[in-house]
């Protein structure tokens, strides 16, 4: 399946408009263009991977301490339905019985629950009981507990109970909180820090310990003093420690998140820290930990008016977080990638090949308009309407070029040096697909095949200069990189006119050639429809060739071709002139293919070009530092080595390493395949 949207979420970003390729439940693949025959096209709004809760003690009735599975079905499905796609249940301070059987109904729903289109539950949340008494909140009094190793093994006898916690919350400064967070640490469970009194040192060293989450800082914590900066203090600087804020804005001043997210930056986490009346209409009431709770002032409140916990779902939280002031990217971070990170999920929160399809559609408020678990949608979906032709992206207008010719030359350049920095990001999502490519030719090449390039105009030129410059840097002999331009070597210094539209001369320069099985061909061209390069990779399709494309826009090119590579890299400045970002971002690409290619064939040694033809005295001089780093030996034993072998740089190190004369070291290295690293470790036979 292939779902696209106008904008995505990725790494903390708002991107323009993508497609996600899913299979068998997860990202295989992440477009950076809407394709023709994608299957869902969503019509506005973002794409963004689904939210996850790392402290939700239940909603919607549901109290996670007694539900059963029936009980979780429905929690679990609504959620899904508010954008939560994964969630850890919570349960706070109880006597441990209670706990033991808390953790077993949690386990069995989870086994019932997995394989289901409903939020998923990756393991138990226990909120104490070994919290501090002076920062209980909610908690009762008479059931906290201290960590001691015969108290700490009681909790963790059961098997239930080992094979769900994921994560518990405890307060440091109590007895044997330190080496209970050293032993929980070896057991691969994480450790949140809250519910606590402690100072800074106190804080410290349980990070240093193992623990790597605080637990909604601010709420149940010793407060700030510039001298005494205790708990609260160390979780807004610490780097090691992801802070986790309840997102209601009834906990935590709106100011308050402001400073917490200004200070820990991408280590913010959105929790809700919900209780069963998640859900439900204010002067709900419930028992919850031991004692009621009624909705009300925006959350749950203790007869006695303390809080006991949000009423919030997680989506409201984000959408109240950016009430308050946080960036809508921050926000939405803080509830996706960041608490996947924070305990270990690698598997969700980003969209990335490899990562589950837990995905969420929000519209531009920020309201969920559908929600899949692992690629199955919650709601039902249409499948995308045919689309309309339309102009590559490079013909498009860029949207702050409208008045172009009115602004001063300062403004121009940074307007040009901005998209160029858009640009780059597109490139960087290319980057997998161009790793595939780079292998691939380099299979052909190792079997003594050929790679040609095909372009016409700015395409063209920076394909022949790509194929001239491997030559003297790798030593590359005429004809393993064959460039082909429309309009042929007059085309180089200047404009043919016609020349791309000529699909004949393609045909013939590669019939020319006699391009086959052996060899690959890549297509260069921005707008991913000019027909010479068409017309060359149709011919070398014909003729069993691997062909790839690099193109600036998805087009018919990209649908004719094996690796297709994609560089969204957007509108020109100037609208059209693909010499700009479109002609940049071709030049870099190139530059990592055949830079990669060439290093996937044995031609370079870490970072040395050991492969360098030294033609003149700059490269001689360059070939002798070469070989005085690698061997270990002074510049003139380098110089005596190379003026042996005509200035080849691995006949001189093979030489060197092994005492060999040149004939012998250039055998040595042949029945290395060329490789220098194998044949400097392989000692010759005699």
């Amino acid at each position: 399946m292939i779902l696209a949207a106008p904008r995505l979420f990725r790494d903390g970003r708002f991107e323009a408009e993508g497609a996600l390729v899913i299979e068998a439940g997860r990202i295989v693949a992440v477009l950076g263009h809407i394709p023709a025959d994608a299957d869902l096209i969503l019509p506005h709004g973002i794409l963004a991977p689904g939210l996850i809760d790392l402290h939700n003690n239940g909603a919607f009735g549901i109290d996670c301490a007694t539900a059963d599975t029936a009980g979780f079905e429905h929690l679990c499905r609504s959620l899904a339905q508010s954008g939560v796609t994964s969630f850890l249940p919570t349960i706070i301070t109880a006597p441990i019985p209670d706990l033991h059987d808390a953790a077993a109904r949690i386990r069995t729903a989870i086994g019932a629950l997995t394989a289901a289109p409903l939020a998923q539950m990756p393991g138990l949340h226990l909120e104490g009981p070994f919290l501090a008494p002076a920062r209980r909140g909610a908690h009762r009094a008479d059931w906290l507990l201290t960590p001691d190793a015969p108290t700490l093994e009681t909790l963790l006898a059961p098997d239930a109970l080992r094979a769900t916690l994921r994560l518990i919350t405890l307060a440091p400064e109590l007895p044997h909180a330190i080496a209970a967070i050293e032993r929980l640490t070896r057991s691969a469970i994480a450790i949140a820090l809250g519910h606590t009194d402690a100072d800074a040192a106190t804080a410290t060293r349980a990070i240093e310990a193992g623990a790597r989450l605080a637990t909604h800082v601010f709420t149940a914590m010793r407060p700030f003093h510039h001298r005494d900066p205790g708990m609260i203090g160390v979780a807004l600087t610490d780097p090691r420690l992801a802070a986790c804020f309840i997102a209601d804005g009834v906990h935590s001043d709106p100011i308050a998140l402001r400073l917490g997210f200004a200070a820990t930056g991408m280590r913010a986490v959105a929790v809700t820290d919900s209780i069963s009346l998640a859900g439900l209409p204010p002067g709900s009431t419930t028992a919850f930990g031991g004692a009621g709770a009624i909705a009300e002032g925006g959350a749950a409140r203790r007869p006695d008016g303390t809080l006991t916990g949000a009423t919030i779902t997680l989506d409201e939280g984000i959408r109240r977080l950016i009430a308050a002031g946080i960036p809508p990217e921050a926000a939405l971070h803080a509830a996706t990638q960041a608490p996947a990170h924070a305990i270990g999920l690698t598997d969700r929160g980003r969209l990335a090949a490899g990562c589950r399809a837990d995905l969420i559609w929000l519209d531009d408020d920020f309201n969920v308009r559908n929600t899949w678990i692992a690629g199955m949608p919650i709601q039902p979906v249409a499948s995308a309407p045919p689309r309309k032709p339309r102009l590559p992206a490079t013909e498009t207008l860029h949207p702050s070029a409208t008045d172009l010719d009115e602004q001063p030359s300062e403004a121009i350049i940074a307007l040009l040096f901005a998209q160029e920095a858009h640009a780059q990001h597109a490139l960087r999502r290319i980057a997998p697909g161009l790793a595939t490519l780079a292998d691939a030719v380099a299979l052909k090449l190792r079997a003594q095949g050929r790679l040609f390039y095909a372009g016409a105009g700015t395409s063209g030129r920076l394909a022949v200069l790509d194929a001239v410059e491997c030559g003297p840097t790798f030593s590359l002999p005429p004809g393993i990189i064959i460039p082909l331009i429309a309009g042929g070597d007059a085309a180089i210094a200047g404009a043919v006119e016609g020349a791309e539209d000529d699909t004949e001369a393609a045909s013939r320069l590669l019939a020319h050639h006699g391009i086959g099985p052996g060899d690959a061909l890549i297509g260069i061209a921005a707008s991913g429809s000019t027909p010479f390069t068409r017309a060359a990779l149709s011919h070398a399709r014909a003729a069993g060739a691997l062909t790839g494309c690099i193109v600036n826009s998805p087009g018919i090119m990209t649908e004719e071709v094996d690796h297709p590579i994609v560089i969204a890299s957007g509108a020109e400045v100037l609208a059209g002139s693909t010499r700009l970002s479109a002609g940049t971002t071709q030049k870099i690409a190139l530059n990592a293919l055949s830079t990669t290619i060439m290093i996937r064939l044995g031609k370079s040694f870490g970072p040395y070009m050991v492969d360098l033809r030294a033609t003149n005295l700059k490269l001689r001089d360059r070939a002798t530092r070469i070989v005085a780093a690698i061997a270990g030996c002074d510049a003139a034993t380098a110089r005596a080595l190379l003026e042996r072998c005509d200035f080849e740089v691995k006949i001189a190190l093979v030489m060197q390493r092994h005492d060999l004369d040149p004939t012998a070291a250039r055998a040595h290295l042949a029945g290395h395949q060329s490789h220098l690293r194998h044949a400097l470790s392989s000692r010759p036979t005699a």
